[in-house]
C-alpha cells in the first residue's frame, strides 16, 4: 500500500525522465556555447582588437577543451571499460598530450591544423563508442555538431591568417 504523498514508480520514472532531459538541454547549450569563442577568434580576422592576438587565444582554447574531451573518454573507459573498442585512458592521455604541443609549434597555422586533426581523432572515437553502445544518440550527434563548428574555425583561422 503507498502512502499519501509517497511518490510511485511512475512519479520516479517522470521525475528521472524530467532531469534527463534538463541535463540534455544543460549539455547542448554549453556545448554550443563552448564553440563561440572560436567563432569569436575567427570574426577578429576581420575585425581586429588592437592588443588581442585572435591566434593565440583560440590555440589555448581549443588546447584546453581537447583536453576536456580527453577528461570525458577517461570516465568513460572508467564506467564502460568492457564496452569500449579502444583503450582510452591511453588515446585521452595521447590526445591530451598533444594538444599541449601544438601549443609549442611556432607556426600557429600547423598548430590549428593539428588541433583540428586532433578533434576530428576524438570524434572518430566517439563515434566508435557511440556504435558500440556506450553513447547515446543525442550525445554523439551533439558531439558531431560541435566538432563540425570547431573544425570549420580551426581551418578558417589556418587559411585566413
Amino acid at each position: 500500500m503507498i502512502a499519501i504523498g509517497e511518490p510511485t514508480v511512475c512519479d520516479t520514472h517522470d521525475y528521472r525522465h524530467k532531469h534527463e532531459v534538463s541535463f540534455m538541454k544543460l549539455a547542448k547549450i554549453l556545448t554550443y556555447s563552448g564553440t563561440l569563442p572560436l567563432v569569436a577568434c575567427v570574426a577578429l580576422i576581420f575585425s581586429p582588437i588592437v592588443g588581442v592576438d585572435n591566434h593565440i587565444l583560440a590555440t589555448t582554447y581549443s588546447a584546453i577543451i581537447l583536453s576536456f574531451l580527453c577528461g570525458t573518454h577517461w570516465a568513460i573507459f572508467l564506467f564502460f571499460a568492457e564496452k569500449c573498442p579502444n583503450n582510452l585512458l591511453i588515446t585521452s592521455n595521447l590526445v591530451a598530450l598533444l594538444a599541449w604541443c601544438s601549443l609549442l609549434v611556432t607556426y600557429q597555422e600547423i598548430s590549428f591544423i593539428f588541433q583540428a586533426l586532433c578533434f576530428l581523432f576524438l570524434l572518430m572515437l566517439d563515434f566508435r563508442l557511440f556504435n558500440a553502445g556506450v553513447l547515446p544518440d543525442w550525445y554523439y550527434h551533439l558531439r558531431r555538431n560541435a566538432t563540425v563548428i570547431v573544425v570549420v574555425c580551426l581551418a578558417a583561422m589556418a587559411v585566413l591568417s
